[in-house]
């Protein structure tokens, strides 16, 4: 009989109850619940949003949201600012490439000039080299006279004393 009994439990039959009488016989039934329906044994509808309750630390302040866009108001600003501050660099270093530009032009005539200069100075030195080349023998011509003038005046003398003889 019991085993009977266990065999029906097994196969989870209601129409045999040959147990129902017997003080021996536990009829033991056990309650599943949906797997859709939360602990409380209530269904939740899907469709509805619950809000939560504010004792609840998962929900969001509203000030939050507000914070958050402020933030995303501010970095847009200061892309903003960076997008124009690179673009006023951008115009000052053209500007300032053209300017360099010019001072090279300018440095390039100027070095040409100073060039032209050199090559007239030298043309200048070289001819008063010539002359100072050309006094300096005139000078040494003249500081062998004074002595040919003595060897002169030596043998004038020479010549005086051999004629009062």
């Amino acid at each position: 009989m019991q085993a009977a009994a266990l065999k029906d439990k097994k196969r989870g039959s209601p129409a045999h109850r040959e147990g129902a009488n017997d003080p021996d016989y536990e009829n033991i039934t056990l309650a599943f619940r949906n797997q859709n329906q939360p602990k409380g044994g209530h269904p939740r509808l899907m469709s509805q949003a619950q809000p939560k309750s504010p004792s609840d630390p998962a929900q969001v302040p509203p000030w939050l949201y507000r914070a958050i866009m402020s933030l995303y108001i501010l970095l847009t600003v200061a892309l903003l600012f960076c997008i124009i501050l690179s673009a006023l660099i951008l115009v000052k270093n053209s500007e300032m490439s053209k300017e360099v530009q010019n001072l090279k032009a300018e440095l390039w005539n100027v070095s040409a000039l100073i060039r032209e200069c050199e090559k007239t100075q030298k043309g200048g030195f070289h001819s008063v080299e010539e002359r100072i080349a050309e006094v300096r023998k005139k000078v040494e011509k003249l500081e062998t006279q004074p002595a040919e003038i003595n060897k002169i005046n030596t043998n004038i003398v020479k010549i005086l004393q051999a004629l009062e003889k």
